[in-house]
């Protein structure tokens, strides 16, 4: 990912190198055109993730929220789910989670968050993206900025998990895992976690300093260190954690990554097993999670890629459960978005409840090759990319929710599919594939690769 990249405004917030297309000026900017935005002396949650430049941009934002009359409850460190559980908590009128999310290290950014704890919508977020161009600002007296201990947050997180999985199963089954959060905020929140559920945690990479010890993004290149704890620990399974906690990708007990969408499979499978109702998922998401749910009679919906889009639909559903392929798991009961923790607590009740290894439960789910990319690309080219696929496969079904475009190549709603989109969170091109076996799924996206070189 270049080092000069431009800042990235988006649904999934604001993101940009620390120091250059992300200064103490921009995040000052966004926080004026944020308050603006928010009602009078709105009461705001601040937090961040644990990379070195988060604490002064944390110190940036406070000021200029407070200037606006603001009250800031400020919880430092803290893991993005955290923080929205507390907007909700605390009846804030938002929040300003300064982090980048899975990001490499030089990177951060800005979520932006409204007073039901849920991301801005786009509507939503244009609306503070003008404010921010047009350099609104506003001040008033009566701000302040609060220490809100993160002690107390921690433990409202971890009941209210508590409160919503099979913690006899989990306890009973007693089980060694192996956790890697990458000097991330999952550190802060896993220990006590897994610790009231009675299970053997080996951590790696611990120490909440975002000194990453490894690129952070939880792709299946980024788990060989988690892979090998797993196996000199002999631990059941591994948890990959992103810095800001909302997303867990898995390894076995053998050290092999199993693939980020295997996460909610195995969740949605959780759930529905004990309470029917509608799931939501995102375009690119593998089928095996559709699988998964209709398994158990429950209905599937599918939305554009980006957490407000899932959780709004989820909402207007009245969802059990919904996420996205990433590893980013949603219970709205517990918090309204990703959370890492909440896919660590249910991937363990899966586990306990069946009386299987990971292994055997993934070998219950139908078997399909996702193959992910992510190339430099003008973005204005895919239309013209998705015409040549489309004369490629005259009988393909284009799926109707608009993000990019999904193309079920047999014109049935299952594999193989293809789908194309602009990131919303890197100045890049994304290719998905799912197909039967791996080298379909790879062929897949060496096709389109192929056209986006052409067209360029």
């Amino acid at each position: 990912m270049s080092e000069n990249a431009p800042l990235i405004v988006s649904i999934s917030g604001i993101r940009g190198i620390a120091g250059q297309s992300l200064t103490d000026q921009v995040v000052a900017q966004f926080a004026s055109a944020f308050a603006c935005f928010l009602p009078e002396r709105a009461a705001v949650v601040l937090a961040r993730d644990t990379r070195p430049s988060g604490k002064e941009f944390a110190s940036v934002a406070a000021r200029a929220l407070s200037r606006a009359g603001c009250t800031v409850h400020d919880v430092g460190a803290c893991p993005t789910p955290t923080a929205k559980l507390m907007v909700c908590k605390l009846g804030a009128q938002g929040a300003l989670i300064i982090t980048a999310s899975h990001n490499p290290a030089p990177w951060n950014g800005l979520k932006l968050i409204r007073d039901d704890g849920i991301f801005l919508n786009a509507e939503q977020g244009e609306r503070v993206e003008m404010l921010y161009n047009e350099r609104a600002t506003v001040q008033r007296d009566g701000g302040s900025i609060e220490d809100l201990p993160f002690s107390n947050a921690q433990e409202i997180h971890v009941e209210r998990i508590l409160a919503h999985i099979d913690v006899d199963a989990i306890r009973q089954a007693e089980l060694s895992v192996a956790v890697d959060p990458c000097n991330g905020t999952g550190g802060l929140i896993l220990p006590a976690l897994l610790d009231a559920l009675g299970v053997e945690t080996h951590f790696i990479n611990r120490e909440p300093d975002g000194e990453f010890a490894h690129e952070p993004e939880p792709i299946p290149a980024n788990l060989l260190q988690l892979g090998e704890a797993v196996r000199t620990t002999q631990s059941a399974l591994g948890f990959a954690i992103d810095p800001d906690a909302d997303r867990v990708t898995l390894v076995d007990s053998n050290g092999q990554a199993v693939g980020e969408d295997s996460t909610l499979a195995l969740s949605v499978q959780a759930i529905t097993a004990r309470r029917r109702g509608p799931v939501v998922t995102t375009l690119s998401t593998s089928q095996a999670v559709s699988d998964a749910a209709r398994a158990n009679g429950c209905p599937v919906f599918l939305t554009p890629v980006g957490e407000v889009h899932v959780v709004e639909k989820m909402i207007e559903e009245g969802a059990v459960i919904g996420g996205e392929g990433n590893g980013g798991v949603i219970l709205t009961e517990i918090d309204p978005g990703r959370d890492a923790a909440v896919g660590v607590a249910l991937v363990l009740e899966a586990i306990a409840r069946s009386g299987q290894s990971l292994e055997e439960i993934l070998a219950t789910l139908p078997q399909y090759a996702i193959e992910k990319r992510k190339v430099q690309s003008d973005r204005e080219l895919l239309p013209r990319a998705i015409n040549r696929l489309l004369a490629a496969y005259p009988d393909a079904y284009v799926h109707p929710v608009e993000d990019g475009s999904k193309l079920y190549l047999s014109g049935k709603l299952e594999c193989p599919w293809i789908h194309l989109r602009a990131s919303n969170t890197e100045p890049v091109v994304r290719i998905i594939a799912e197909a039967k076996n791996s080298s379909e799924a790879v062929a897949l996206c060496d096709r389109v690769e192929d056209i986006l070189t052409e067209l360029n």
